[in-house]
Parts: structure tokens; C-alpha cells; sequence
């Protein structure tokens, strides 16, 4: 389903296995059953939907398990999460963001969001009007800050100010990414 023709049965199938995602087991049999590639593909659908689904299930199956981390991220993903991060759309902003966050674990990961333009995409929805958007971007740049080496990108990018705008947004979950991003960046 995930490989039809018609872009109605794929969104349906993406979002039917982004739920699925959320349970461990169907996690362990979406992994064997080599589905991460064929969702990543999705990810540079023509149609919102599909992506935004797409997008949805990888983040599913990559928080908190290292091993997804890394094949979401060996399947291609990161390439088409920036893209989406640089679209117009918020949601789909969001959806990638989390999903960057979500890879952004692996010290690898972070080198490879680096190298795709992520760090300077992430920055920019910081400025943007979507709380939650602004919420998955301020979480992942705070993970990427834990590396030493994506830091000169972070100020060649102006993060710093955007970073301390958000410390007032009055979010919780925003004012501690934020805090704990500049926390990263000062050290």
C-alpha cells in the first residue's frame, strides 16, 4: 500500500503505520519488515498528507530506540526532514523537526543533520509563528548542540538570539529547550 499509485492509499497507509508506530511490538515488526525505507521514500511525496505521515511513523519508530535512530537515518531520511523543515507549511515543519530530534541521539545523526543544511533550517522556524514547530526545532537543536562540532554552525546560523527570544514565550517544554540549547552552546 505504501507503494500505490493513487496518493489517498498512501497517506491512509503512512498514517495507518504512523499509529501502529506508537506500540513497541508493531515498532519491532515495522523494522523487520524493512518498512523504514519505504516510508522514508514517502517522505518526498508531492502530497502533504503522505509526508506529514511519513514523517509522523519515522519519528514513532525512532524515539527512544537507538537502533531505529540509525536506520531511519541510513535509509536516507535526513535529506527530505530539512526539506520539509523548509517548507511553508507548520505542520509539516513540526513533524520533521520531531523527527530530527527524534535521530538526533546518535552522534552520527547529528553529523549527518549537520551536513544535510539542518542546522540553519531548524534555526529559522525558530522565528516562526507555530509554537509547536518552534517546540520539535528548539528540541532538536538542542540534542544537535550536545555535539562540539555542530556549534560553529549554531553561531554562523544566529541561533543565540533566537534561543534567548524564546526563553519568555511563557512554553514550558520551549523555554527549557531553549535554555538547555545555550546551555550546550556555552559550554
Amino acid at each position: 500500500l505504501l507503494s500505490d499509485k493513487d496518493r489517498h492509499v498512501k497517506a491512509k497507509a503512512a498514517g495507518a503505520l504512523q499509529s501502529l508506530a506508537v506500540d513497541e511490538d508493531n515498532q519491532k515488526k515495522i523494522k523487520a519488515l524493512g518498512a523504514i525505507p519505504l516510508v522514508t521514500k514517502l517522505l518526498s511525496s508531492r502530497t502533504p498528507e503522505v509526508q506529514s505521515n511519513a514523517a509522523g511513523c519515522l519519528h514513532n519508530l525512532a524515539v527512544n530506540d537507538e537502533e531505529a535512530q540509525r536506520m531511519v537515518a541510513d535509509s536516507g531520511a535526513v535529506p527530505p526532514l530539512v526539506n520539509l523543515i523548509n517548507t511553508a507549511s507548520p505542520d509539516l515543519q513540526a513533524k520533521a523537526a520531531a523527527t530530527i530530534w527524534s535521530i538526533a541521539g546518535v552522534e552520527d545523526n547529528r553529523r549527518r543533520i549537520m551536513e544535510a543544511g539542518g542546522i540553519p533550517s531548524l534555526v529559522k522556524v525558530l522565528s516562526g509563528k507555530s509554537t509547536d514547530a518552534q517546540t520539535k526545532a528548539s528540541g532538536a537543536i538542542r540534542c544537535l548542540t550536545m555535539s562540539a562540532f555542530t556549534r560553529p554552525e549554531f553561531e554562523r546560523t544566529g541561533a543565540v538570539p533566537h534561543l534567548v527570544a524564546l526563553l519568555s514565550s511563557g512554553h514550558q517544554e520551549l523555554t527549557i529547550n531553549a535554555a538547555g540549547a545555550l546551555e550546550n552552546l556555552g559550554g
